[in-house]
């Protein structure tokens, strides 16, 4: 009776709307009689109660407890304002920025950029509460990753978990009293519920691979979400009323993410692919069809980590190419009428959108407070007085190797090495970079088998970082393939497990040792571990980024020759080509002199010679 009377509501609301088209003024009176009794029927069938807002002016203390039948409950669709093609409401996004990642606020209606959160520390997974009141995310603003929310009407900021475990990736129940989120406990990575009236939590899976990124469908009845549990990333659908499990996706050999459901429900939409290389798709959702295997996905376009509009008329979704990330919104019938709403050299996530537009007051003090310049991370400060040198020297790393003063770096980069050092050292607790394999190399140097003289230690701007932490389990490294070329995110294990640094592992890293077995494993360079190492892990990739040091993908002979698997190899191009970083130390008679006539492509930026066949 309820959803009969949601429907019953949304046909008033579209008459309501049609009055007010150009032109039906001048309709006959014979009409109007007509429609007014049309509209004295729907109103006496239209009586839908609002379900109440929680307040939550406490911080609460989450302790297991059953789920009461209430989180089933079926809300009434929260009447959105119309948003064609991204125009409208406002997105809140985390981006990374700095070395940091921080919340903001995108409006639609103007297309401003405005920062939210200030406070030292991680913040990510924002998601709107459903009356579009409260903002929902994950911080460790302390030492842990715990829940927050933030009313935007007073910018109180409320910590709803407090749990040393690691807890992120929140979704609102439709009534907007429950969250479910992620939480990593006792070596699993599961999803949550959360009462926010009470405090109290509840476990909702159990599977010893993760199970993460929950999704609440509109209904109330069932949460998306992914999980590893076939030996890749698929989407399963949870109903809370029997809590019965299905894998909505089922396809072994691509990885899918980022469940998100049409406002109405009979749509989601997801990623499929890796970081750099998705692809959104959108499925039909019914729970009995799913079960038999009988829907079929269809591809809606190039990008990932969709996000509906509150009307449901468009998505909006994050498209990474080359080196630049994109906010993109596009009609939810079709990915060829995608609009730009924001880009940026920085890493975006996933955006969460509501219907409302900023309040004035809002938009006004985050832009008086962002007007105040963030320091840098790091300043790269030049043993060189002269502003435009015509050479830049070379530079020893301090006890790098112990007592070895052999490894430099050139003078416009080694800065931003050590600071990087620094940081690697307080999240992990280990001092990694203080032993490298390698940095500079002559220009006469021996190339390892296989491999050219042409290379970026020459230049005084790359590092090889230590290899012992793969052979003690110190390190896991994560295949990904982007456009046919095999890249390495280096994941190294924090020194302290309790759930102050670092974070759970989502997928299972690439076993390269599996290579000495033979067999396939040896003709495909190695093999998925079995099953994913339990801990807290710091992302290396990620801070070398920070501080631009770029991973260098994996040369083509990778799966049969160990030196051209490169993962450990990062390099600071900063745009340049590798002739003109050569240009930077020594003069260019000297460097035709030793390696003769150059290929074309080392004139080339980086980027692009990294994507070359």
């Amino acid at each position: 009776m309820a959803e009969k009377r949601v429907n019953e509501a949304k046909g008033l609301r579209a008459v309501i709307r049609w009055l007010v088209v150009p032109g039906a003024a001048q309709l006959p009176p014979a009409f109007w009689l007509t429609l007014l009794g049309l509209l004295v029927i729907l109103l006496r069938h239209t009586a839908v109660e609002p379900s109440p807002v929680p307040e939550l002016e406490r911080v609460v203390v989450v302790t297991a407890t059953p789920v009461p039948d209430a989180v089933h409950t079926v809300t009434p669709e929260p009447v959105a304002s119309p948003t064609p093609m991204g125009s409208g409401g406002t997105l809140a996004v985390a981006m990374r920025h700095n070395g940091s990642s921080n919340l903001y606020l995108l409006s639609q209606s103007t297309g401003e950029l405005l920062r939210l959160t200030f406070d030292p520390g991680e913040y990510r997974d924002p998601a709107w509460s459903p009356n579009g009141r409260y903002l929902a995310f994950s911080a460790r603003r302390s030492q842990g990753w715990d829940l927050y929310k933030m009313d935007l009407a007073s910018g109180t900021v409320l910590r709803l978990t407090r749990s040393p475990d690691f807890e992120a990736g929140p979704s609102w129940s439709p009534d907007g009293r429950w969250l479910a989120y992620e939480a990593y406990r006792n070596g699993s990575l599961d999803i949550f519920v959360l009462d926010l009236e009470t405090g109290e939590s509840q476990q909702l899976t159990d599977d010893p691979a993760p199970n993460y990124a929950p999704a609440w469908s509109p209904d109330g009845r069932h949460i998306a979400f992914t999980s590893y549990r076939s030996q890749n990333q698929d989407i399963y659908i949870l109903a809370l009323d029997n809590h019965s499990v299905i894998n909505l996706t089922n396809t072994p050999d691509q990885d899918e993410n980022y469940a998100a459901w049409s406002p109405s429900g009979e749509y989601l939409a997801f990623s499929a692919g890796v970081a750099g290389g998705e692809m959104i798709w959108t499925i039909p959702f019914d729970m009995e069809a799913a079960a038999t295997g009988e829907l079929r996905p269809t591809l809606f376009g190039v990008g990932g980590k969709p996000a509906w509009s509150p009307d449901g008329q468009a998505i909006a979704f994050v498209h990474r190419r080359e080196m630049t990330s994109y906010l993109m919104a596009s009609d939810a019938l079709g990915w060829g009428r995608a609009q730009e709403g924001y880009n940026s050299t920085d890493a975006i996530a996933r955006p969460s959108w509501r219907a409302d537009s900023l309040a004035p007051a809002l938009e006004a003090s985050l832009k008086q407070r962002d007007q105040t310049p963030e320091p840098p991370i790091y300043t790269e400060l030049l043993r060189t007085t002269d502003p435009n040198p015509e050479r830049y020297q070379l530079v020893h790393l301090p006890n790098v190797n112990g007592s070895n003063t052999r490894e430099r770096l050139s003078d416009r980069v080694n800065d931003s090495f050590n600071a990087m050092r620094q940081r690697v050292l307080q999240l992990t607790g280990w001092d990694y970079l203080s032993i490298l394999g390698d940095t500079t190399r002559p220009m006469n140097h021996t190339p390892r088998p296989g491999q050219g003289r042409i290379s970026w230690h020459v230049c005084g701007r790359a590092i090889d970082i230590n290899q012992g932490f793969l052979r003690n389990g110190n390190i896991e490294l994560v295949r990904e393939d982007i456009g046919g070329v095999t890249y390495w995110r280096v994941y190294i294990r924090a020194q302290d497990q309790s759930g102050h640094a670092g974070e759970p592992l989502r997928v299972a890293p690439w076993d390269l040792n599996a290579r000495a077995r033979g067999g396939l494993a040896a003709a495909q360079g190695g093999e998925l571990k079995a099953s994913i190492p339990e801990g807290y892990f710091v992302d290396f990739t990620t801070i070398a980024a920070d501080y631009g040091w770029e991973r260098r993908n994996a040369l083509s002979n990778w799966r049969s020759s160990y030196y051209d698997i490169e993962w450990w190899h990062f390099q600071k191009t900063e745009g340049m080509s590798w002739y003109d970083c050569m240009l930077e130390l020594y003069p260019e008679e000297e460097i035709l002199a030793s390696y003769g006539s150059l290929p074309w492509w080392t004139k080339r930026p980086e980027w692009e010679v990294q994507r070359l066949p």
